[in-house]
């Protein structure tokens, strides 16, 4: 199921777009934007599709995508049903990064807010006691208007960049953005993995690029990065592998070759691994859209399984 593109309409005198959201249930389905999102949900349930990822979704929600990064947030069953009575409530702020000019983004004091943004294409969820500040952030924003609802947007990015409760939507393998490091030197590494993750990566091949020894690179890509480098190839591959099922409709198999895996058992191992569920079990989940599935957290998963 390919995702549409949803034009969104900005008056002129608007940079920043503020929805207050009451209907019975969420409609938009499968779809992407060239703005960020962030979404609220003050009231209502279901399921959350973002990229690659899958959870359900309560009241209290909060989340942050990035742009055109595939979502739908979809209302359980008895929303739908026109005798429920309750209906659903979301806050929903949208702006395109471009708001943010050059010379403004690269202050020092918005490194933070800069960082948030880069991470954002993967999709974040906000969990713990930041979420609730983070709500009545938001809810603030709504009370306001002009120019104090855009510095009170800049101070809930900065709550988002430095909150440290909070777990990623999709994979880097699906967005295929890493988290925003700033050393040149990872910088190379990165480009790298993304150009060549579907074939064969020696490590004395990549050591070479960062200019040091294999010992020293496993060392210092682990310091980067939080895990592996070995998991952090096969979090690469297997999100591409996802994207390949998902909007290519490829078989299993060939998802399996295509993302850089020879060995299907292999595949199929660190899938169910990453997921808690086979490829069948998740496209069944992912395409019916129809059976809640469990929440699952994807960062450093794998590499605390190594």
């Amino acid at each position: 199921m390919k995702p549409f593109y949803q034009k969104l309409a900005v008056a002129p005198t608007q940079s920043v777009l503020f929805y207050n959201e009451e209907k019975p249930h969420f409609t938009v389905q499968w779809h992407y934007h060239p703005e960020i999102e962030i979404l609220f949900v003050v009231k209502s349930s279901g399921l959350c599709y973002v990229g690659d990822g899958i959870h359900r979704f309560t009241e209290g929600e909060i989340s942050i995508i990035g742009e055109n990064v595939p979502h739908w947030w979809k209302s359980d069953a008895r929303y739908l049903d026109p005798n429920y009575t309750h209906g659903i409530k979301a806050q929903i702020i949208q702006f395109k990064k471009e708001i943010f000019d050059s010379n403004f983004i690269n202050l020092p004091e918005m490194t933070a807010i800069k960082g948030l943004i880069g991470k954002s294409q993967r999709g974040i969820q906000f969990s713990g006691k930041c979420r609730k500040m983070l709500g009545d952030q938001i809810q603030k924003i709504f009370r306001l208007s002009g120019l104090r609802r855009i510095t009170e947007l800049i101070i809930l990015l900065n709550m988002m960049a430095n909150a440290e409760e909070y777990d990623y939507h999709s994979s880097i393998g699906y967005s295929r953005i890493v988290n925003s490091y700033d050393f040149s030197r990872f910088n190379i590494i990165h480009e790298y993995i993304i150009r060549n993750f579907a074939k064969p990566i020696k490590l004395e091949d990549i050591a070479a690029k960062a200019n040091i020894c294999p010992t020293a690179f496993c060392r210092y890509f682990k310091q980067q990065t939080g895990r592996t480098f070995v998991s952090f190839l096969n979090e690469i591959r297997i999100g591409y592998a996802c994207k390949l099922m998902i909007e290519e409709k490829l078989p299993v198999s060939i998802a399996c070759s295509e993302s850089g895996f020879n060995n299907l058992a292999h595949f199929n191992k660190l899938f169910k691994r990453f997921f808690g569920m086979s490829p069948t079990e998740y496209l069944r989940s992912y395409h019916l859209r129809e059976k809640p599935v469990m929440e699952y957290s994807k960062m450093g998963f794998l590499a605390q399984h190594e």
